[in-house]
């Protein structure tokens, strides 16, 4: 249908055209008429009121004629047989709405990194648990307790508290992007997304509002600022929790993180090579 759309539009633009533009000129040439036969009775009234007669030839200029008559009504018909169509450009939309989307990810993303400095010093001190757990003396055990004694590795309430938020926070942007992405990607999503503007007679220009509900699992558009609005259900696209995990494992962010197998490693760049 979305492609229809286009087809139609490109194909309609001459006959729009030719169409409209013969309804402009007999139409004008109807108020050409009327215009003069406004401005004639206005000046006539006005000058009887003088005692002053307008010529008796006054009348020919506004009177309408037969052939006015019959052209202006062609012009009509053809006006109403025509098919006029036009793209309301969901794709381009929902591209954008995409794009902008993943900028805020990137955004959570950078703030999650900076709220989970206080897990990489957990992390560590974890990691240097382990060793001295491990060891053949207490050498180990002396290094972790200087390293505690030198580093603020304690959690706070606040520190948990943004690390909650930003983890939070994260998941909200991805799931508003994975709609957007989805909508974008999906010919049958941008298909019904037309249609619904195409049945208002707007397009995604005139957009008021967009916004993706969990609950509903659909993403919600409105053109009038929230007073209606239109329906796109995902529910196809969601996937489990083991699927991102399973996921995540060829992800940069993760490989690369304290959590990945090679933040701690001697090399953690062979490290890398080797997992590749």
């Amino acid at each position: 249908m979305r492609q229809m759309y286009l087809v139609l539009a490109c194909l309609s633009v001459t006959a729009q055209a030719s169409e409209i533009d013969n309804l402009i000129d007999a139409s004008q040439n109807i108020r050409d008429v009327f215009k003069y036969g406004i401005q004639t009775i206005a000046g006539a009234e006005s000058y009887a009121t003088q005692g002053q007669i307008a010529p008796s030839g006054i009348i020919e200029q506004g009177l309408l004629d037969k052939a006015k008559q019959d052209a202006y009504n062609a012009a009509v018909l053809a006006v109403q047989q025509q098919t006029y169509t036009y793209d309301p450009n969901a794709s381009q939309y929902f591209a954008d709405e995409a794009s902008s989307a993943m900028d805020v990810v990137s955004q959570a993303i950078d703030t999650y990194v900076d709220a989970a400095q206080v897990l990489i010093e957990v992390a560590t001190v974890n990691e240097m648990a382990q060793d001295a757990a491990n060891a053949n003396d207490e050498r180990q055990a002396m290094a972790l307790q200087e390293y505690i004694g030198a580093n603020d590795v304690t959690l706070e309430d606040q520190e948990v508290d943004a690390y909650n938020d930003a983890y939070t926070a994260v998941h909200e942007a991805t799931a508003v992007a994975a709609a957007y992405m989805a909508v974008a990607n999906d010919e049958t999503l941008l298909e019904q997304a037309d249609e619904m503007a195409y049945d208002l007679r707007v397009t995604y220009q005139e957009a008021a509002s967009v916004f993706f509900d969990q609950a509903t699992q659909s993403v919600w558009i409105s053109f009038d600022g929230g007073q209606t609005i239109q329906g796109l259900n995902l529910g196809n696209y969601y996937v489990s929790v083991e699927e991102v995990l399973i996921e995540s494992a060829e992800q940069p962010f993760f490989y690369t993180s304290p959590e990945g197998g090679c933040w701690f490693a001697a090399d953690p760049e062979a490290c890398y090579a080797d997992g590749d």
